[in-house]
């Protein structure tokens, strides 16, 4: 009898400590502590007044003060990566971001794709046309032309019109990157309205002064909650985030932040003349175009000389080979090339950072343009200077370097030129993995301002970065005339 007391005991206390152990275990994990942590958080920093750029640069925005705060709370430091919005979820699952926090509608597209926070705050959608429109409730857009973001959750709330209103609609809605160019086009009468969040635009249209020149109405089936965006194995990372934010709610930090930036005493921007207020952020835009610019060429010019003679005098088997090379870089297009260098090849182990992926993407694309310019130059010298230099005995290698080479160059000096120009144009495509070269910076200055003179001011740049290069190519060709 005592023994199967002792026993009983003994596997009791046995029950007891373990369950005291794994309870402590648990708590140590739901507890970890973070302090020291960076996270990188992704956002579309046109998306006034969620987060955003002011005048000086900064990102600034509600969502950008809470985020802070509840970094504040645990010691974070939080780095924000601006991104393309339509490629936010590859963004966060390749790992380049750690949150999507930027007033990320909760959907259950969306929630198979991302695990989400608690919701922290809610807007709906609004139908916004010009004054004086006989366009007053959802019924009323039959017929209409709409615009709206691409990459947001209004084309699901669209489809989900009663009456099947969105399929009785003139024409498939008209996508843009940001509601700038959406506002845009219905100043300019071609669409009859747009459909965009209530939050962004009573902000943007208060900033710009112009919110009695519109009319609109609130979508009531369209109200969606807002949330964080953490990759679904963060479970412990969103639960710090959740705790965090109530945290904030209990000591009131929330409501101030929530007082700033939609409260009746929101600061608006104050008057100013654009040109000069951009002007910074252009140029230091430009600076990123410009070193772009320079190191591809630097590189894949070279290269593209190197595949270009290779493609004349090399075996067969690799003349194949690069011939198709040439066909996928030129019948591709670079956007493609970009997004595949950059978000596909994590997939496969290699994980480049967001400028080295974009020069090794522009290089590849353009050697393969130089190597068919070159390519021809070689192929318009005569054969008979080749079968010259054979018979003269002066050597192959001695013969194209000092004989074939300057008529190549001069043959093909206008063609490199072209391409040379096109390339400034072409790193306007950077934005799509989160790089912000000049014109991102007009984009952002644009919804900003809610103006359309930033883009203006990023076209004169241009015109003047291209005209320099165009008087240096043209110097460059006299000297080759002989």
């Amino acid at each position: 009898m005592k023994n199967i007391q002792m026993k009983t005991f003994v596997l009791t206390s046995l029950v007891v400590l373990f369950t005291w152990f794994g309870f402590n275990i648990n708590q140590v994990e739901a507890t970890e502590d973070t302090t020291g942590e960076t996270y990188v958080v992704g956002l579309d920093d046109t998306f006034a007044p969620m987060g955003f750029r002011d005048a000086d640069g900064n990102i600034v925005g509600f969502d950008i003060d809470l985020a802070n705060a509840v970094a504040d709370l645990y010691g974070w430091e939080l780095e924000y990566q601006p991104i393309d919005w339509a490629m936010k979820e590859t963004e966060l699952n390749s790992g380049n971001i750690d949150m999507i926090w930027n007033g990320y509608g909760i959907t259950p597209e969306r929630e198979e794709m991302v695990l989400f926070s608690e919701p922290y705050i809610e807007s709906g959608q609004v139908v916004i046309s010009k004054k004086g429109s006989d366009i007053e409730q959802i019924s009323d857009l039959a017929g209409k032309t709409i615009a709206t973001q691409s990459g947001s959750t209004a084309l699901t709330f669209m489809q989900e019109w009663p009456d099947d209103t969105f399929s009785k609609l003139a024409s498939d809605p008209v996508l843009y990157p940001s509601y700038n160019e959406v506002f845009a086009d219905l100043d300019a009468d071609r669409v009859d309205a747009v459909y965009s969040g209530e939050i962004y635009t009573r902000y943007t249209l208060t900033q710009k002064g112009t919110l009695d020149d519109y009319q609109m109405f609130t979508d009531e089936t369209s109200i969606e909650p807002m949330g964080v965006g953490f990759r679904k194995e963060d479970t412990a990372l969103k639960t710090q985030v959740d705790e965090g934010i109530q945290t904030l709610r209990d000591n009131g930090t929330y409501d101030e932040i929530y007082a700033k930036w939609f409260g009746a005493d929101a600061a608006t921007t104050k008057e100013t003349n654009i040109v000069l207020a951009v002007l910074p952020s252009l140029l230091n835009g430009l600076k990123l175009t410009l070193l772009l610019f320079v190191v591809v060429s630097v590189i894949s010019i070279p290269i593209g000389f190197l595949i270009g003679v290779l493609r004349v005098f090399g075996p067969k088997w690799l003349q194949a080979i690069i011939e198709a090379y040439v066909f996928i870089m030129r019948g591709s297009p670079l956007m493609l090339q970009l997004m595949v260098i950059f978000f596909g090849l994590p997939y496969v182990g290699i994980s480049l950072d967001r400028f080295t992926a974009a020069v090794l993407a522009y290089v590849i694309n353009y050697a393969a343009y130089y190597a068919e310019i070159f390519r021809g130059g070689i192929s318009a010298v005569p054969a008979g200077q080749y079968e010259s230099i054979s018979v003269l005995g002066i050597g192959k290698v001695r013969g194209f370097r000092r004989i074939i080479l300057p008529q190549v160059i001069k043959i093909v000096m206008p063609s490199m030129g072209n391409e040379i120009i096109s390339l400034v144009k072409d790193t306007s495509l950077v934005y799509v993995i989160g790089l912000g070269e000049m014109l991102r910076a007009g984009n952002i200055a644009a919804n900003t301002y809610a103006s359309l003179v930033p883009y203006l001011v990023a076209g004169v740049i241009y015109l003047l970065v291209t005209a320099i290069l165009t008087v240096v190519l043209r110097r460059v060709e006299k000297q080759l005339k002989w």
